[in-house]
């Protein structure tokens, strides 16, 4: 009996060490991604708070997404762009700067309220979609130009969610800042999408996306 007991917590050993190394992993893993979330956030406050300060570029729209940062938006002159680049860099978490600002004049009323309303029916099209698990996608619109930050799954996911992107109407044009995990500590060159006409989607992407609300 007592050999039996010995043998039963022996092989007990490896099971219990494997659970609490499982746990440990598991706790690290989400550990690193809250940690990157907060990262993410402070880099945000950062870079908005310099770009009050200047005055010119409180206009200039941030988004940081595992720690790639969006400028977009319109500033008057080409130095207050490289300005808002610079000030984007010398905050604190910024890991890579993905500048989209436009040099113009500050877009009208109307212009905004068509790009609140394309990134409200990109984010719906997006997770209304069952097959689209990542929640850490950042949509971004400018001049009808729709901006795809975060990181996907996969690179079928990637490909899934600017599709969905590319369908919404009056879209201009796609340019995708996403990441996988296994191209997250790579440089992030942006994909830009061309806008198909409905009957010219490649591989049945209108079939493979059927039943998603649009």
């Amino acid at each position: 009996m007592r050999k039996f007991l010995l043998l039963l917590c022996l092989g007990l050993v490896p099971m219990l060490s494997a659970c609490v190394v499982g746990a440990v992993t598991g706790a690290a893993s989400k550990e690193r991604t809250m940690g990157r979330s907060v990262d993410d956030a402070s880099a945000t406050m950062s870079v908005r708070t310099r770009l009050r300060r200047h005055g010119a570029l409180g206009g200039v729209s941030v988004e940081v997404a595992d720690g790639l940062t969006l400028l977009a938006g319109y500033v008057k002159t080409p130095e207050l762009r490289l300005d808002a680049e610079r000030i984007a860099w010398s905050a604190p978490k910024v890991i890579q700067v993905a500048n989209e600002i436009e040099v113009r004049g500050k877009k009208g009323f109307w212009a905004g309220t068509k790009d609140k309303w394309i990134s409200a029916r990109v984010r719906t099209r997006i997770f209304s979609d069952r097959a689209v698990r990542s929640t850490n996608i950042n949509i971004e619109t400018r001049n009808r130009i729709v901006y795809l930050l975060g990181l996907a799954r996969s690179e079928g996911e990637m490909e899934r969610i600017v599709a969905h992107a590319r369908l919404v109407p009056n879209v201009k044009q796609v340019v995708s800042y996403m990441v996988t995990p296994q191209t997250r500590d790579q440089e992030v060159v942006p994909e830009e999408a061309a806008i198909p006409l409905e009957d010219e989607l490649v591989g049945g992407e209108e079939d493979d996306l059927a039943g998603v609300d649009e």
